[in-house]
């Protein structure tokens, strides 16, 4: 079929609107133009040529393909890794490592089937989607504390492991799209011999042993864990509640058995990514609400007359209990000027309003609430986690080393001081701090620069040590 503009007109020299392929591949490289042709639609079908999608084609694929490879290299230097001949059985990792060689695994029996029957545009972006959605965006982000661990014990060499084996496959999966980058990547993760090629090694197939692990339930699972994480992280976007700030409770709509049960099983990685510090359940979307009762007029007048207003009065000073009640039942009895009257559903308007201090969406499926009620403790672990974000981007903009030992020193109001001193440890083992304290008055400091640190201004300090 006919390649297009990018607004489905045909190329021609005299409407001005013809693009030199050898310059696209110059600027962006020949593997982002190919694999940008294939996954835009089918080969078979018209394609609007437009540079913006190679460009994105580069930083969303690529880029994050090439990023997770040097997240891995950079910490496989570190620890000298080498893949061993006898690796960890995959049924013996951790459970995170388990479903990502599931999920890898899947992928290997997608894109094989695909390949197969020449529907490349299928296979391409379900390699896209595995690269950015379940490797760099979920496992990386979910793992970066295992490689970040000093020993290299069981979990951390499982973790190389896992890693290793998702990049080696994904190199040789793409590759018959994209020759250069894969190839690249194949020939540093195996430090393989001259005249080696990924385009040499045996293709990825679903009936090779080393690609038949699958655990379906896990995979179910961690899919429900994600929907909810994906869900919170939306409302606390909508809400602007920064995810540094942590909350208490996050509450989620359910009475199916088996959604608890994934959701339990997977309450920590919830917990960690939404910064939460528990997770509750409740039945049905009306326990996140509140009834206010508001009096109804023109049922009111005929039954009480002259009284009207003073039990209308009565009525929009009745508890949540008591419209709760109502509701249930359709009728409810008060005392009313020394005596008891009873009133209906016909008298009394239930309206159900948000819940104060709960933000509640729904989203995928799943309806939850974040408590957004902060107390001191709250307040104050949303000051430290603030503060070691702005010490991180410091050992960056210094150019420290990530293994660099550094003192942190800081100027800031009692209130920062107190948070920091209260969450010292945590803060010190996240920025890998020997030592951490204000500054003193005529102390020399290096690296210093001013920050907004929650509502409050901070001055901090930071140096090798």
């Amino acid at each position: 079929e006919m390649v297009l503009d990018k607004d489905g007109k045909k190329m021609s020299k005299s409407k001005g609107n013809v693009v030199d392929p050898f310059q696209v591949i110059n600027q962006y490289g020949a593997d982002a133009t190919r694999w940008y042709m294939m996954t835009v639609n089918p080969p078979w079908q018209t394609t609007r040529f437009d540079t913006k999608g190679v460009e994105e084609t580069v930083s969303r694929f690529f880029g994050t393909l090439i990023n997770t490879y040097a997240f891995f290299a950079m910490y496989a230097n570190i620890d000298k890794f080498e893949y061993p001949a006898q690796p960890i059985p995959v049924a013996q990792r951790p459970e995170i490592d388990r479903w990502l060689i599931s999920t890898l695994n899947r992928l290997v029996a997608r894109v094989e089937e695909n390949y197969n029957v020449y529907d490349i545009t299928r296979g391409a972006r379900a390699l896209a989607e595995f690269v950015v959605d379940d490797l760099s965006n979920w496992y990386v982000r979910r793992c970066r504390r295992r490689f970040w661990k000093s020993d290299m014990g069981p979990d951390k060499q499982a973790a190389f492991e896992t890693l290793y084996e998702a990049l080696l496959t994904v190199s040789k999966a793409a590759a018959p799209l994209a020759p250069f980058i894969p190839e690249a990547i194949y020939l540093r993760l195996t430090a393989a011999q001259p005249g080696a090629s990924v385009h040499l090694s045996e293709f990825p197939s679903a009936a090779h042993k080393a690609y038949q692990f699958r655990q379906d339930a896990l995979e179910t699972q961690m899919e429900a864990v994600r929907a909810v994480v994906n869900a919170g992280r939306a409302l606390r976007a909508e809400r602007n509640l920064k995810i540094r700030q942590p909350l208490s409770r996050l509450i989620i709509v359910s009475n199916d058995e088996k959604q608890r049960a994934a959701i339990n099983a997977g309450s920590q990685l919830i917990q960690d990514e939404l910064n939460v510090k528990a997770i509750e359940f409740v039945a049905s979307a009306a326990e996140l609400t509140s009834l206010k009762a508001e009096p109804n007029f023109k049922a009111l007048g005929p039954k009480f007359g002259k009284q009207a207003n003073a039990v209308a009065g009565a009525i929009r000073a009745l508890r949540a209990q008591q419209a709760h009640e109502l509701e249930q039942h359709g009728v409810l009895e008060i005392d009313f000027e020394s005596k008891k009257i009873k009133l209906t559903t016909d008298e009394v308007n239930l309206v159900r309003q948000q819940a104060e201090g709960l933000a509640v969406s729904t989203e995928a499926g799943w309806t939850i609430a974040l408590d957004t009620k902060l107390n001191d403790d709250l307040l104050a672990e949303g000051l430290a986690r603030d503060f070691v974000n702005r010490v991180q981007n410091m050992r960056k903009d210094a150019g420290f080393e990530v293994t660099d030992r550094i003192a942190v020193r800081y100027e800031g109001s009692n209130r920062v001081h107190d948070a920091i001193q209260k969450l010292a440890h945590y803060i010190q083992q996240e920025t890998l701090a020997d030592r951490l304290g204000r500054a003193q008055a005529g102390e020399h400091l290096t690296h210093v620069e001013s920050w907004n640190v929650g509502d409050e201004k901070v001055v901090i300090s930071v140096a090798r040590v």
